[in-house]
């Protein structure tokens, strides 16, 4: 029996089983439950310490701190988002906002990919117009290959992860970019008009000297942001909120508002706006409702 103390990242994680990652190779491992049940449960992309009982197998004795904690579903220590939108099915540019402030929250770099080129119908135009000013756009086709090594450069050395609606094509732009990988595809429901899930469990595969999540659903909806904070986490609207008349201006109800004023001159995308209006009126309304 080894004993040794290694340092290492989760990169699988199924019944209480984690895959371990080191610089001595893969362990199976398993964790005591008084670590599993803290809040400091043992989390794919994890960088932890464990103990090597040989042959392979490991036991976690603890979770090094982490830089973030990404949820639905859980995955840590993320450095980039590639956030996956589509012609088919219809984007839902409400839930991507939501995506997009959790990633600036916790310190990710957002990079929005618009997959199915091949078949675009103005929808990455659309894209463009509200989010060109917020982050880089990648446009591409998982079917062809075609754009594919333009993400190569978001994700040397980096952890990523995938974000986006069943069916965009998260999948199929891993399996573009690790064509040994071939995981398996899903598509569009004929009965509800929706993506169906594919990946049922996150895990991190080993790519350009990084790691790539492979992540189900749409992930990093939930961001723990208050009403008023909200407007922190909007980089465009942040360029102007220094001209505002109230220092705390939410940009909603208040006179000489510079935001608004940049919504009216066409500096600031007015569905964009919009929905920002919208979700700030969720949260509201959440707060108000919360005791």
């Amino acid at each position: 029996m080894s004993n040794e103390v290694l340092t290492g990242t989760v990169v699988k994680a199924v019944g209480g089983v984690f895959t371990v990652k080191s610089d001595r190779g893969r362990f199976l491992c398993f964790s005591p439950k008084k670590l599993r049940y803290r809040s400091f449960d043992v989390t794919v992309g994890d960088k932890v310490e464990f103990c090597d009982l040989s042959r392979g197998k490991g036991v976690i004795l603890q979770v090094l701190p982490r830089k973030n904690l990404l949820m639905r579903p859980e995955v840590a220590n993320v450095d980039v988002c590639l956030l996956v939108l589509a012609s088919v099915p219809k984007p839902d540019l409400y839930l991507a906002d939501k995506v997009l402030v959790n990633c600036f929250r916790q310190g990710i770099e957002p990079v929005i990919v618009v997959n199915k080129m091949d078949i675009d119908d103005g929808t990455a135009a659309e894209i463009a117009k509200n989010y060109d000013t917020i982050c880089d756009i990648v446009a591409l086709s998982a079917l062809n290959g075609e754009g594919c090594e333009a993400l190569e450069k978001y994700l040397r050395g980096k952890t990523a992860c995938f974000a986006g609606q069943s069916a965009v094509g998260k999948t199929s732009i891993l399996n573009a970019l690790l064509p040994g990988l071939a995981q398996k595809t899903g598509g569009i429901s004929q009965k509800s008009g929706r993506g169906t899930h594919t990946t049922r469990h996150t895990s991190l595969h080993e790519a350009f000297g990084g790691l790539i999540a492979d992540t189900c659903g749409f992930s990093l909806c939930a961001a723990d942001v208050d009403a008023a904070s909200l407007r922190l986490y909007l980089d465009d609207f942040m360029r102007y909120a220094p001209s505002c008349r109230f220092s705390s201006c939410t940009h909603t109800a208040e006179p000489d508002c510079a935001v608004k004023q940049a919504v009216q001159r066409g500096d600031i995308c007015k569905e964009r706006y919009e929905r920002y209006v919208e979700e700030y009126n969720e949260l509201l309304q959440a707060e108000k409702y919360k005791y």
